[in-house]
């Protein structure tokens, strides 16, 4: 078996059909070596039977998985990942896990007990937009990924979306702390003070060097500048986004009164999310707002990028940037290493070299240092 080309491999498992001959497993190539195996599909048909394969007697390639990606409908219909957890919990070796659209609302307390595809060998963990019946589950779920490197929750929410935790909630399990170097936490549970809390409970509990945070409200604005406060001093790298009411900005406005940047002394790439300064959106005027005030409290003497991810349509749209108060403030002391300005390129490709232009002349002339301007993909 071992001198078979790997293309036939893939085309025996591109016709692999589980023994009622219900469903085809459809695992496109290239995967013989099972290293990556992605589960997206519209309905819960591959990805059972990838569990039924899995579980099968004669299963060869159960050691060789070290990445999986689960992937619901959105908005999720079949619920079939809590089913197949049991089958995929048999993969002994699986280093990285992402898990999108997901319900575990359902799942049996004997079954929680018996995953352990989360376990000491997981070194990335993604889970965007999930359900779970109660909060604790996921710190339960995160705290046995002792050796964990990255976590990424995104939009993880419990019971009813809109409302207010529970008094029971509690948050549970021993946070991975030893090895975990970047975090990305976007909305939900994930940005709960209590959760927070049991992810650092002490400054410098976590020495994570790569940090994303979103959406910054006016809600959890105030702790949320005490937790990066608390893990500033490891970060080099930061990305912030924030969300505010409609035709406000409480949201920025509540973060930059309270926030303590001092602690960030190790920053070298600061990366301000979600900046909308296109014609046909309303608030396109004060979304980049908070970027000055930002730049104003920071004294990273290792900062050497700035980035800058704005949907525009038009050059001059960059105008809806305080370009005024951000220069003067790129000429201080404090900015003495900084190399490059950078900016998502979601703009029309024909008015690309038009923005470099515009911001050549408008910010990088105006700069005492030599500094770079460049666009980049944000996806």
């Amino acid at each position: 078996m071992a001198d078979i080309p790997p293309e036939i491999f893939d085309t025996i498992l591109d016709h692999v059909h589980i023994l009622d001959g219900e469903a085809n497993l459809s695992i496109m190539a290239p995967v013989h070596t099972f290293d990556t195996v992605p589960l997206t599909n519209h309905n819960r048909t591959i990805g059972v039977t990838f569990g039924a394969l899995v579980a099968h007697p004669l299963c060869t390639f159960r050691s060789h998985v070290r990445r999986l990606s689960l992937h619901e409908v959105a908005p999720p219909t079949a619920f079939w990942v809590s089913s197949v957890l049991p089958q995929l919990a048999l993969l002994p070796h699986v280093e990285d896990i992402s898990i999108y659209y997901a319900r575990f609302t359902n799942v049996a307390e004997e079954e929680w007990r018996a995953v352990s595809l989360w376990g000491p060998q997981l070194k990335r963990l993604g889970m965007h937009s999930i359900h779970f019946d109660q909060a604790s589950r996921v710190t339960e779920l995160v705290s046995r990924c002792t050796n964990l490197e990255h976590l990424a929750l995104h939009y993880i929410e419990d019971g009813d979306l809109h409302r207010a935790p529970k008094g029971g909630d509690i948050f549970v399990g021993t946070p991975p702390l030893r090895f975990l170097r970047s975090l990305s936490l976007y909305h939900g549970i994930a940005l709960r003070a209590e959760f927070l809390t049991w992810l650092c409970p002490r400054p410098g509990s976590i020495m994570v060097h790569t940090v994303e945070l979103g959406y910054i409200s006016k809600q959890n604005a105030h702790y949320l500048s005490r937790f990066l406060y608390d893990i500033g001093r490891s970060i080099t790298s930061l990305a912030i986004a924030f969300s505010d009411s409609s035709d406000s900005t409480d949201g920025q406005d509540a973060f930059c009164r309270v926030a303590d940047l001092t602690t960030l002394t190790k920053l070298e790439t600061l990366q301000f999310g979600d900046l909308p300064i296109f014609p046909t959106y309303l608030g396109r005027g004060l979304s980049a707002k908070h970027v000055p005030s930002i730049l104003a409290k920071l004294n990273s003497p290792c900062l050497k990028e700035i980035r800058f991810d704005v949907s525009m349509e038009e050059v001059a749209d960059l105008e809806m940037i305080d370009w005024e108060n951000i220069v003067p403030t790129l000429n201080g002391a404090g900015y003495s290493a900084l190399e490059v300005l950078s900016f998502a390129r979601t703009i029309n490709e024909e008015i690309l070299e038009a923005a470099k232009t515009w911001l050549h002349e408008h910010v990088g002339k105006r700069l005492k240092r030599n500094v770079e301007i460049r666009f980049y993909a944000l996806y």
